[in-house]
């Protein structure tokens, strides 16, 4: 059983490290770590003690990259090791494991290494860059292997263990398995892990041994303790630091921090394994024994299959058969679903007339399909910014409501449960227009959620706040479609949009792609610029698919 959970789990990592979000991911990581302890005069820290700053000892950069990697990769990361048993579903690979002696406790064991694996190769790539710094920077020329290690093994090992097995378990409840899931891990995420730095709550991050440890050296210097505060977070910071020599956790310093990680892993194995409750081994219906892998069928099964070519007549891909026109006769026994055609005249020429809106109609129906509340919450939302009169040049649901359609955006760019339809689509004569469907497709329900909260402000005399609003709800579809197209998956939207959205939250002016921060915010002109240029990448990296297929 151990040999065959160790050989699955690395089978699985070794095709999820060649995926772009992987590559993404880890460059995020070791651009967080050089952004936690800096080499040159930056801004921007990750570790705030107030108005200090510690000398680069192995310690303290271990700690501050530890802390920096536990945040970022709690959330990032479990973007991207989230899918993996949808994946092995729609490629036919679970089909074959189900055919084996694997039980499902072993499955998802195997899956929750998997996600260890993946984790801890990013943390060793930033724990070199932990060392790299403290080695060019100078500050001490001491390397202390232990304190530089101690908080990755102590703190962000146990915490990204535990959001392995939350991934797993979210890749098994069926209702977590898509965008909705990426919400309320958004949702958990700012809860435990950035609260976690409150008094009272869960010691996710060991705050509580690495403040101590620090106050005690700061009382040691003669230094008064009492105001001194700490946090993290990705903040800029213009004042003069004063400096303080930190060596870092020390092995005598563990008991506490090593208590809560064996805690975090007891549960990240008990939360992996509940999945199982769930999770069938593929002998569900959605595993169609007559489909092929990778095929319509076997990706969404026969039912998937009607819904989908339904949605793509709509944008007058295809024509029932046995109707009269061109889809009939010897049309009928080209290609498409069973009891369908492909049209070869809108295949090879225009239609004439209602094109645009039939694509874009097509498009839509394809987003929202599956999300039959989605609109009684678009109706919640603009009720309740109709009744909430606007606070200076920012209205307090817009943030919220531009949230809800996260799940609908994810889906840009890409089909992550179409099986063959791209390819379907791809015999379309035009993938400009079809993008362009796509994009304003997207664009509908952004501006669904944005325009009460828009008239609102553009009422109370805030224009500049309302074209902000309106150029951000153009901002965030184009994004999810260029996210989309580069990875052909909705991870990468899921993981980005969160961070970009809390930074909009917390007023960093530079992310406020609301304008919610007034005239320290990007001009509206700007933003919307933006949102054009990533909109034509994403196009453009559809028509270059396209033409080299």
């Amino acid at each position: 059983m151990v040999t065959r959970i160790g050989a699955l789990a690395l089978a699985d990592f070794r095709e999820r490290r060649r995926r772009p979000g992987y590559l993404v991911v880890l460059l995020g990581t070791l651009a967080l770590g050089l952004l936690a302890a800096p080499v040159g005069d930056s801004r921007w820290e990750v570790f705030q003690v107030t108005d200090l700053h510690g000398r680069y000892t192995s310690g303290y950069v271990g700690t501050v990259t530890a802390l920096g990697g536990a945040v970022w990769l709690s959330l990032a990361g479990f973007g991207i090791a989230r899918g993996a048993i949808g994946r092995d579903e729609q490629s036919g690979v679970g089909r074959l494991l189900a055919a084996t002696p694997l039980s499902r406790v072993g499955y998802l064991a195997g899956k929750f290494v998997s996600n260890l694996l993946l984790f801890g190769s990013m943390l060793l790539a930033l724990a070199g860059t932990a060392l790299a710094v403290q080695l060019i920077k100078g500050d001490s020329d001491r390397v202390d292997t232990v304190r530089l290690l101690l908080p990755y093994v102590l703190v962000t090992l146990p915490l990204l263990a535990a959001v392995a097995g939350c991934a797993v378990l979210f890749d098994t409840v069926p209702g977590l398995r898509g965008g909705l899931g990426a919400a309320v891990w958004f949702v958990v995420w700012l809860v435990l892990v950035l609260g976690a730095q409150a008094g009272g709550g869960p010691d996710l991050l060991g705050m509580r041994r690495i403040t101590a440890s620090i106050r005690e050296v700061l009382a040691a210097g003669g230094r008064p303790v009492d105001g001194v505060e700490f946090g993290v977070g990705l903040t800029a910071d213009n004042r003069v630091l004063g400096t303080f020599d930190w060596p870092g956790l020390g092995p005598g310093e563990a008991f506490g921090p090593a208590a809560t990680g064996v805690l975090l892993v007891g549960a990240a194995v008990g939360i992996a394994l509940i999945g199982a409750l769930w999770f069938r081994r593929f002998d569900g219906p959605r595993a169609h024994p007559a489909a092929g892998a990778g095929g319509a069928i076997g990706a969404f099964g026969p039912t998937g299959v009607l819904r989908r070519t339904w949605d793509l007549r709509l944008a007058g891909v295809f024509r029932p058969t046995g109707q009269d026109g061109p889809a009939g006769g010897a049309a009928a026994s080209s290609a498409g679903p069973a009891g369908f055609a492909l049209d070869p005249t809108r295949l090879t020429a225009p239609r004439q007339g209602r094109i645009g809106f039939d694509a874009l109609l097509g498009e839509l129906r394809i987003l929202v399909r599956g999300q039959r509340l989605w609109w009684v919450g678009v109706a919640v939302l603009a009720m309740a910014a109709a009744a909430v009169a606007p606070d200076g040049p920012s209205h307090a649901v817009l943030p919220f409501a531009m949230l809800w359609p996260m799940p609908l955006w994810s889906r840009m760019g890409h089909r992550a449960d179409g099986g063959s339809i791209d390819q379907l689509l791809g015999a379309c004569p035009s993938p400009l227009r079809r993008g362009l469907a796509g994009l304003f497709a997207g664009i509908l329900p952004a501006l669904a959620v944005a325009a009460v909260p828009a008239l609102r402000l553009a009422g109370a005399g805030q224009v500049r706040a309302a074209a902000g609003a309106l150029a951000g709800a153009l901002l965030i579809p184009a994004l999810a479609l260029l996210c989309g197209s580069l990875t052909r998956g909705p991870r990468m939207f899921q993981t980005v949009y969160p961070l970009l959205w809390y930074g909009m939250v917390n007023h960093v002016s530079g992310l406020d792609f609301l304008g919610a921060s007034g005239s320290r915010a990007p001009a509206p002109l700007a933003v919307a610029g933006l949102a054009t240029a990533l909109a034509a990448a994403a196009l453009a990296l559809d028509a270059i698919r396209h033409a080299v297929r």
